[in-house]
């Protein structure tokens, strides 16, 4: 099994905050949760754009507008974000490997 380095949490802790968010939780919990998607996305975001692969930054640029704490987007229904909190895991884990390589330099 490989070992888990600290760039790990880049990609654990926004799956892990959205599975928690499926349970009722207080308002605030979401606002966290917010921070800690919008975060990791725009890290993700701005390791993929130093790999070129300019898709990838648009499809987390857009979760960090989407997950953004300061100006919220609102879908209304619990299930609509359950549906894009597992679209947005499925991303997080499947370009991970390509997030977290090592840098070049």
């Amino acid at each position: 099994m490989k070992k888990l380095t600290a760039k790990d949490i880049f990609w654990i802790a926004p799956i892990v905050v959205m599975a928690i968010g499926f349970l009722p939780m207080p308002y605030g919990y979401y606002t966290l949760s917010r921070l800690v998607v919008c975060g990791c996305s725009v890290y993700f975001a701005h390791r993929l754009y130093r790999e070129n692969q300019t898709p990838f930054v648009w499809v987390f640029g857009f979760f960090a507008i989407l997950y953004n704490p300061i100006i919220p987007v609102h879908l209304y229904q619990k299930e609509t974000w359950m549906v894009v909190n597992a679209i947005t895991a499925i991303f997080f884990i499947f370009k991970k490997g390509d997030a977290l390589r090592e840098d070049p330099d």
